[in-house]
């Protein structure tokens, strides 16, 4: 199954794929309701897609929000230490809302170039 999904996400979206992940993308694409949909929102969406009901109770008891959701499950984010992985986040969801507008409208590869810039960081 994992397989499948690689290789569908890598067909979908290729920029997406590289810079999260195959599995990671597709959750991402999920929880956006689809590509194009993933390809208009903006990057501060993406880093708490998956932590609604979070940011939702934070709203509610006016608490501190979540800083990422289904991002956590990257690398780039859970390896570091805590007080680091909101701006980790921030800076993947921010990669990631470029590489999926990249796959819906322009179709260029790009995901090296993103990948590069996040190790920069």
């Amino acid at each position: 199954l994992s397989e499948y999904i690689s290789t569908v996400t890598q067909e979908i979206a290729p920029n997406v794929s590289r810079l999260a992940g195959p599995i990671l993308a597709a959750k991402l694409i999920d929880k956006a309701g689809g590509m194009k949909r993933l390809a208009m929102v903006p990057s501060s969406t993406i880093q708490v897609m998956g932590a609604e009901k979070a940011l939702f109770r934070s709203k509610k008891t006016n608490a501190r929000p979540p800083k990422h959701g289904l991002l956590y499950q990257h690398p780039y984010v859970h390896a570091v230490p805590r007080e680091k992985r909101g701006r980790r986040a921030r800076s993947l969801a921010a990669k990631i809302a470029i590489a999926a507008r990249a796959d819906m409208f322009s179709g260029n590869y790009i995901a090296e170039e993103l990948v590069a810039q996040l190790k920069d960081f």
